[in-house]
C-alpha cells in the first residue's frame, strides 16, 4: 500500500516538475488599429486617366500573441469607398496602402506596403473591403497590447 503512495507521489512530482509553472504576463487586448490622420483619402487616376477619390473609412483587427517568441500575429480588415467610379471607363483601380506597427514613443517597429487592385462598378460610390492577413511583429515582454498601435494609410 505504501508503495502505491510512493509511486503516486513521484508521478505527481514528475508531472509538476515537467510542466511550465512560470506565469507568463498577459498582454491584454489587441493593439489598436487606426487610419493615419491626413492619409484617409487620396485622389488617384484609373488606367484610362479618370480622376477618382478613394477613402479609407474603418479598420478592424484580430490578433494572437505568441509569448514564447514575443510576437503578435494579426490580420487587418479595411473598409472604404471609391468616389466617382461611374465616370471611369476602366474597370479596375490599383493603389498602394501602408501598414505600420508602432510601438511605445511612436517608434515604427515594422512597415509594409500593400498593392491592391479593385474592380470598379458603374456607380457613383463603390464600397470595398480589403483583408490583409498574416502580419507579424515583435513585442516587448511586460508591455500590454495598448502600448502598440497599427496605422494604415495611402502611400
Amino acid at each position: 500500500m505504501t508503495f502505491r503512495y510512493i509511486i503516486t507521489f513521484f508521478l505527481i512530482f514528475f508531472i509538476a516538475s515537467c510542466s511550465n509553472s512560470k506565469v507568463d504576463y498577459d498582454p491584454g487586448p489587441c493593439p489598436r488599429a487606426a487610419i493615419l490622420k491626413g492619409s484617409e483619402s487620396k485622389e488617384v487616376r484609373s488606367s484610362d486617366g479618370t480622376s477618382l477619390n478613394i477613402e479609407l473609412n474603418r479598420t478592424v483587427m484580430i490578433c494572437d500573441y505568441n509569448l514564447k517568441r514575443k510576437t503578435v500575429n494579426y490580420d487587418l480588415g479595411i473598409v472604404g469607398d471609391i468616389i466617382g467610379a461611374d465616370k471611369a471607363r476602366s474597370k479596375t483601380l490599383e493603389f498602394t496602402i501602408f501598414i505600420a506597427f508602432v510601438g511605445p514613443e511612436n517608434t515604427i517597429i515594422d512597415k509594409w506596403s500593400k498593392r491592391s487592385s479593385l474592380n470598379l462598378k458603374d456607380q457613383a460610390i463603390v464600397p470595398f473591403s480589403l483583408a490583409i492577413e498574416g502580419l507579424q511583429s515583435n513585442i516587448t515582454e511586460g508591455r500590454s497590447g495598448s502600448s502598440y498601435k497599427v496605422l494604415i494609410g495611402f502611400e
